[in-house]
């Protein structure tokens, strides 16, 4: 996981002080992000039950929620393995609550 966060992928993370990978299981892929970007802080969304025994560390955090509800505020929204599970209704409303998760500013 560490080469496709390598120093030749930094710039896609570039001005991201802040990332929610939801869906993000464990957190391999987060993990891995905060390891090789210790300045954006990363936080994992999953179920109560897949994250209630997980530990966060400096700058990585473990959320339990329903991403069909509410989604943490960042920078950046990870969606590595999750919308393909989903009908199209379902994927409107898990995109919607990235939508309003997504803190940065944007020109309408």
């Amino acid at each position: 996981m560490n080469v496709l966060i390598g120093d030749e992928f930094k710039d896609v993370f570039k001005g991201l002080a802040s990332l929610v990978d939801v869906g993000g299981g464990t957190g391999t892929v987060a993990m891995a992000i905060a390891k090789n970007l210790p300045d954006m802080k990363c936080i994992v969304l999953d179920l109560p039950p897949v994250v209630a025994n997980l530990q966060g560390s400096g700058n990585l955090e473990f959320v339990a929620g329903d991403m069909f509800e509410k989604i943490p505020l960042a920078n950046a929204v990870l969606l590595k393995s999750i919308l393909h599970d989903w009908n199209d209704e379902e994927c409107m409303k898990i995109l919607k609550n990235c939508k309003k998760a997504n803190n940065r500013k944007w020109k309408s």
